[in-house]
């Protein structure tokens, strides 16, 4: 809290002593009358900075009548003090020192409200307002999500606490959404989302309607961009717009357990509450997940990957709802397979480096859309063997998906497979542009890199700068357009298992193999992007070579299952030749 403090002080100062000011002073010159002046002195002064960077600021004074009365004033536009956004400076004093000490005027703008407030240009500067305006924008919000970060979670450490001290030896009732006798859902964040859009709209909103109404954009086409941190208002508005569906088709719903730890073995067995009535022709989707997210350290940073190792879905009909009085109850079962881990108790454990962690979910949506509200679930051991329970290996074998959640799996990571009844795979295809955002990423990054190495061509730059960036362009917009025209296709039948591999339509060479000629197949984790681990499956032939099926799984659990039932394919092809 107390270093969040700071960047909030900081943001409304800038903001409330520079940023609004020269808004409202432009929006109120627009109205100032326009009269002679007469420039008296005028000079340019440039200062350099400890980087090396130069900027400049025009200084002049002039005098000028207004209704029968002499005025002075040193005052050459609404923002004072030297920059570098743009020519503005320089083209202010080619224009000023054609009119130094000469009979014929130039012109000022003079507030009519005060005589003596006038300035000789009162161009709306976007560029350098836009610059201005980051700071009022980012350090208040950042230092608010920090301060009130920091304060929320020490309520819920101190809550935890109470819950822990009132309920001994009942972890089941130790968080704030399984204090009460029904699970309630976990906060969607939809007032903070709000208060982002809002602040950025109250920030950037006067400048965009200020280069709107100003005409900047007709006189300078780059002035759009002046336009862009107001729109960015609309990407927390339509993740509030989610949340809000969400809000107008289920409100805030809340679980009835019959029995309370859940056990993996047991089933999950309650009654589903919401406060809104809901049609009888309508419809609920539940979806339980367990969830595990692996922590890792790396230097003075963390990175958290999650992955789901477990998850069910079940449709709920609105027709079978009970009415009450604050709204309506469905009945609820979904059977928890043995051999699945339990809810982590210890918080601290959590927030070890290195260590692992699994999460109970459930996931309520309707067919209306919006983001799915969120329930966490107490599946527990007994008490006795929880945190033994917790630390233990999971049954792979509980909890591998079915051939029909195989697909929709593979699915979801762009690649169709088929599998026949005995759910062997028959047919694995990974199609091109299942990754067209990194695809697209990697060839406008590659074109920057690549115009940077041509102008170090034109400019001479030194062997060693041409060198690195001649050898990565290539290899940059390469990737991208692998990426983007890759197809790999597994195709399985009893006697082999065949890999082809193009791109495009252009060029495509294949692999076959025998069932003999594999000496297994394996997963491992080849590729993180952001919290997210990336899963693939591989043959390892008696040549030594090992040789990717598909990539791009993003459970781990997907990735071994599907290994191992092409263990089994490999497996009945040798006995078969035997």
């Amino acid at each position: 809290m107390l270093f969040g403090l700071p960047l909030i002080i900081a943001g409304l100062a800038i903001g409330w002593f520079l940023y609004f000011p020269v808004i409202s002073t432009w929006w109120s010159a627009r109205g100032w009358e326009e009269v002679p002046c007469w420039i008296e002195k005028a000079e340019m002064k440039t200062s350099r900075g400890s980087k090396g960077g130069t900027t400049h600021k025009v200084e002049a004074s002039y005098r000028y009548q207004y209704r029968g009365r002499t005025y002075h004033s040193d005052e050459v536009a609404l923002t004072g003090g030297s920059d570098n956004i743009g020519d503005f400076q320089e083209r202010a004093n080619a224009q000023i020192r054609a009119f130094i000490g000469k009979d014929r005027p130039f012109r000022c703008y003079v507030n009519p409200a005060k005589p003596q407030q006038a300035v000789l240009f009162r161009d709306l500067r976007w560029g350098l307002m836009l610059l201005m305006s980051i700071f009022p924008m980012v350090f208040p919000l950042a230092g608010f999500t920090v301060a009130i970060g920091g304060w929320l979670q020490s309520r819920d450490v101190s809550l935890s606490k109470q819950l822990t001290a009132q309920h001994p030896g009942e972890p089941w009732r130790w968080q704030r959404e399984w204090a009460g006798d029904a699970i309630i859902a976990s906060k969607d964040g939809l007032p903070f989302i709000l208060g982002i859009a809002g602040w950025f709209l109250l920030v950037q909103g006067p400048l965009a309607l200020a280069v709107l109404v100003s005409g900047e954009i007709s006189t300078s086409p780059l002035s759009v961009l002046a336009l862009l941190p107001s729109l960015l208002a609309f990407i927390p508005l339509w993740f509030a717009w989610q949340r809000v569906k969400t809000r107008l088709a289920i409100g805030l719903p809340g679980l009835q357990l019959k029995q309370r730890p859940i056990m993996p073995g047991q089933a999950l067995e309650g009654e589903l509450r919401l406060d809104r009535v809901r049609s009888p022709l309508t419809s609920l989707n539940v979806h339980v997940l367990c969830r595990r997210q692996i922590i890792r350290s790396s230097g003075d940073g963390r990175t958290t990957a999650k992955e789901t190792i477990w998850e069910h879905t079940l449709t709920l009909s609105a027709a079978e709802a009970r009415r009450e009085i604050s709204g309506v109850a469905l009945p609820l079962r979904i059977d928890i397979p043995r051999g699945l881990p339990c809810t982590l108790v210890d918080e601290a454990a959590a927030s070890a480096d290195d260590s692992e962690r699994h999460v109970w979910l459930m996931e309520i949506s309707s067919a209306q859309g919006g983001k799915p509200s969120t329930l966490p679930l107490p599946v527990f051991g007994t008490v006795q063997d929880t945190q033994a329970a917790e630390a233990a290996e999971y049954d792979v074998e509980a909890i591998a998906p079915d051939t029909e959640q195989l697909e929709t799996r593979l699915k979801k990571n762009g690649v169709h497979a088929e599998f026949d009844a005995a759910g062997v795979p028959v047919l694995i295809d990974c199609p091109p542009g299942r990754f067209r955002g990194m695809g697209i990423f990697l060839l406008i990054f590659g074109a920057f890199w690549f115009a940077a190495f041509v102008f170090m061509v034109k400019q001479g730059a030194p062997f060693l700068f041409r060198f690195i960036w001649g050898v990565t362009s290539p290899l940059i917009l390469g990737g991208g357009l692998w990426t983007l025209l890759h197809r790999r296709r597994v195709e399985i039948t009893a006697d082999e298992l065949r890999i082809v591999n193009s791109i495009g339509s252009f060029y495509s060479w294949h692999e076959t193999y025998a069932p003999r000629h594999i000496v297994g197949f394996t997963h491992d984790t080849n590729m993180q992007s952001g919290n997210q681990f990336y899963y693939r499956v591989r043959a390892e032939t008696t040549f030594g070579k090992h040789k990717t099926l598909i990539d791009g799984i993003t459970e781990s659990v997907t990735a071994e299952t599907l290994a191992k039932r092409l263990e089994d394919w490999r497996n009945r092809g040798v006995g078969s030749s035997l």
